[in-house]
């Protein structure tokens, strides 16, 4: 019962943790990796129901994916090397805070799993998560510039979305969000 309920509470601090990117370029109360998460996940849930893939695997992967934030931060992966030495430094640092984390649950390497398969973006549900996650970023950029922000500070994060997704569906999606 501890176990679980240290758990929950690192993955609380995700709720008061903002999102970097944001913080960088001035917004005053920017969505916090909580947000980001739960948006992620949902869509997700929503936007693969048609594809063969494994739906449960991909969803427990959205939400274990940037919980190793806890240690490190919400580090933008082009200022990762600036802030940590270095992308590999980050991933040990994030891994053994994950690795401590579900050592003592009974399925906590299952889970440790999924965090590394995002990583390493070997799995077809990897690979979906890490453009989703993207789309996710380039529609708080559009509610962002909804609100008043101007679009030349946002652009960065809507190229930044539209170079990583390639899946034509996702691309359709991505495009009628930031058109």
């Amino acid at each position: 019962m501890e176990e679980l309920i240290k758990i929950a509470r690192t993955a609380g601090y995700l709720k008061r943790l903002r999102r970097t990117g944001w913080v960088r370029i001035g917004v005053q109360d920017a969505e916090s990796v909580a947000d980001h998460v739960y948006r992620t996940t949902l869509l997700c849930m929503l936007l693969t129901k048609k594809l063969n893939i494994n739906h449960e695997r991909l969803l427990q992967m959205a939400l274990v994916h940037d919980l190793g934030e806890t240690a490190t931060s919400d580090i933008r992966y082009e200022e990762g090397a600036k802030v940590i030495a270095s992308e590999e430094a980050k991933n040990k640092i994030e891994a053994d805070v994950l690795q401590t984390l579900f050592s003592n649950l009974e399925d906590g390497n299952y889970y440790l799993e999924l965090w590394y398969e995002f990583r390493d973006q070997h799995t077809e549900e990897a690979k979906l998560l890490k453009q989703i996650e993207k789309i996710e970023m380039a529609l708080q950029a559009v509610e962002y510039q909804e609100i008043g922000l101007p679009a030349d500070l946002t652009r960065e994060f809507i190229e930044n979305a539209q170079k990583y997704v390639t899946d034509p569906e996702l691309k359709t999606f991505l495009s009628k969000i930031v058109d």
